[in-house]
């Protein structure tokens, strides 16, 4: 059974979408979700907390009750106590491991299944077709404004004309270095940081975390990034994360984090380089992997992308696939950034505010109005799409300069509906509310 609970003063539906938020507590075999003053920001959205997979309340009194209720409802006739059945999880990423409940961040929520979506699926000339539907917009990077190196044509004007219109916009990208980094790089890509509201990296919230909870995993990092650190971002990434060291051997570590594929044991006089960015070669990262597994080593992924097409058409290995091998050797793994539920929070916060004009206050209510509508703009139909639709936000799906590019046909023929939906099944994603062919 699905059931929310609220309190006597939550009267509404987004009375109670505004109190169940990030502290979770275990027990009769589901999830309790509780908050505190601090949480309330809204979480789910309505039709997220219709479809919760587990049992909410507003107090942590009031999860143990539910909780024993729910302990009760679960037994089935003639079973014991110890056989009692469990709801099932769906994807939800934590145990009764002792370790692994204190390693639970707010980045790790499960997602509910996402209920079937009956919305009219649009076929778009550009995201200027979409300006007057939305209120407010958030766009991944790479694939859908540009390639890695240059701008891709009117992504640039694209943008200037959303701010145009009055509409903020917000970049919400996998990328494993800091926010501030990426905002600097920008204009020798070819686009006005001006033109945005803000930019929330799958990196900055890594080390946002790391920052808030030192100490909690230990402060010894194997490292596990680009060759190239400094051209990618990454040169200061530990530096300003103040009391880390980084470990050269896993004997040594207390967790690893991952922020690139090329370089094991980085920053150490321990480094070594493989070419896994291209090759996609798990067998020389077993030995160190099984290693740290045997330790109990968790692993911070900062950037959840498994593939990402790169200039030139070919395919790279990113550090998603790395962090998807290592659960399949038996580790625990940590993930930030897209699909997950936190990145596109702070995305909608900042667009909220945005809207808002730096009225905190006024940002808050936006957050809950269901009128304010944001449409996420990707090129990746589990990490955008799904994501997106995950936490109740629309989605266009850019067909044609992004990872499904082959998937979609040649730039010449038409983009059907039937593609799209055929495609999306094959994937097993929702449909997007609109496809177009690029940022434009």
């Amino acid at each position: 059974p699905r059931i929310a609970m609220a309190s006597a003063s939550a009267t509404s539906l987004p009375a109670t979408s505004r109190l169940v938020r990030e502290l979770r507590v275990r027990g009769a075999g589901c999830d309790i979700a509780s908050c505190t003053g601090q949480n309330l920001r809204a979480a789910f959205r309505h039709h997220a907390l219709r479809a919760l997979p587990f049992f909410t309340a507003v107090s942590a009194s009031a999860a143990l009750s539910v909780a024993a209720f729910a302990g009760r409802l679960q037994r089935r006739p003639g079973s014991s106590r110890r056989g009692a059945a469990r709801i099932r999880r769906h994807a939800c990423p934590y145990s009764s491991h002792p370790r692994k409940k204190l390693l639970r961040p707010e980045t790790a929520i499960c997602h509910a299944p996402i209920p079937p979506r009956t919305d009219e699926l649009q076929i778009c000339s550009g995201i200027s077709d979409l300006i007057e539907r939305y209120d407010a917009f958030t766009l991944d990077q790479y694939g859908v404004m540009h390639d890695g190196r240059t701008a891709y044509p009117g992504a640039s004007d694209c943008l200037a004309s959303i701010k145009a219109a009055g509409k903020p916009s917000v970049i919400l990208s996998n990328y494993a270095g800091r926010s501030a980094k990426q905002l600097e790089r920008l204009p020798s890509i070819g686009f006005n940081p001006d033109d945005l509201a803000g930019i929330v990296t799958s990196g900055e919230l890594a080390h946002r975390y790391l920052t808030r909870n030192r100490g909690k995993l230990g402060t010894r990092v194997l490292w596990i990034a680009w060759a190239e650190r400094e051209q990618r971002g990454l040169g200061d990434f530990i530096e300003e994360l103040e009391g880390y060291t980084l470990a050269s051997r896993v004997e040594d570590a207390d967790f690893i984090l991952v922020s690139g594929v090329e370089s094991l044991f980085a920053g150490t006089k321990a480094e070594v380089r493989y070419n896994y960015e291209r090759d996609g070669n798990y067998r020389n990262f077993r030995p160190t992997f099984r290693a740290a597994i045997q330790r109990s080593l968790p692993m911070l992924c900062a950037n959840p992308d498994l593939r990402v097409v790169r200039p030139g058409g070919w395919q790279a290995y990113l550090g998603g696939s790395l962090a998807r091998f290592y659960e399949e050797l038996g580790g625990r793994v940590v993930y930030f950034g897209k699909p997950y539920t936190k990145a596109f929070e702070e995305a909608r916060r900042l667009l909220c505010l945005a809207a808002a004009g730096g009225d905190e206050a006024k940002a808050a209510d936006m957050e809950l109005d269901e009128g304010f509508r944001i449409c996420h703009i990707g090129d990746s139909l589990h990490h955008d799409v799904a994501g997106a639709q995950g936490v109740g936000l629309d989605a266009a799906f850019v067909a044609r300069t992004g990872l499904h590019a082959e998937e979609t046909g040649s730039h010449d023929s038409p983009i059907t509906k039937e593609l799209v939906r055929e495609l999306c099944q094959r994937k097993q994603v929702p449909l997007p509310q609109a496809v177009v062919p690029r940022d434009r």
